[in-house]
């Protein structure tokens, strides 16, 4: 997957973060009680910062699955020194 990792939790967020604030818009213009509207707002705002805990989380495992240890060009470039010397 690579670097299309970010491209894809960057697109998530996006999709997930919209899809509240549409929600957040149609509670704030109900008839619900203002203790209920304050109640899954709250809600809403939580799933938020879950959401973003998830992505960020997500993308440093990626991250650290696929970029760290050595790299391919030190590793040939070790693999030639080690046969020429």
């Amino acid at each position: 997957m690579g670097q299309d990792a970010l491209l894809i939790g960057a697109f998530s967020f996006s999709a997930i973060g919209g899809a509240i604030c549409l929600i957040l818009r149609r509670l704030q213009a109900s008839s619900l009680p203002g203790r209920v509207k304050r109640f899954l707002t709250k809600g809403l705002l939580g799933l938020v910062v879950v959401t973003t805990i998830y992505v960020i989380h997500w993308h440093s495992q990626n991250y650290r699955e696929n970029f760290t240890g050595k790299s391919e060009v030190l590793q040939t470039t070790d693999n030639r020194v080690a046969r020429s010397g």
